[in-house]
C-alpha cells in the first residue's frame, strides 16, 4: 500500500473496524463474567445481566435511611 492510499477516510474506517472488534470481545468477556458472578451468587447469568442493566455495574447497595435526632 502506498502513502497515497492512506487517506483520512481509510484511517477512520480502520479505527472503526478495530473499535467494533474490541467491543465484541468486551461483550463476550462481560457475558463470561456474568456466568461466573451467577455461579458465586447462586443465581443465573440472565439475572446478573438484567440487574447490571437496570442498576448499573457498580451500583451501591441501598442504605438504610438516615434519621436525624
Amino acid at each position: 500500500m502506498d502513502d497515497n492510499q492512506i487517506t483520512p477516510q481509510f484511517i477512520e474506517a480502520m479505527v472503526d473496524r478495530v473499535i467494533d472488534s474490541l467491543t465484541q470481545k468486551l461483550e463476550q468477556l462481560d457475558i463470561s463474567i456474568d456466568y461466573l458472578a451467577a455461579a458465586l451468587l447462586d443465581t443465573d447469568a440472565f439475572t446478573v445481566g438484567a440487574t447490571q442493566k437496570t442498576r448499573g455495574r457498580a451500583a451501591p447497595k441501598k442504605r438504610a435511611p438516615h434519621h436525624e435526632l
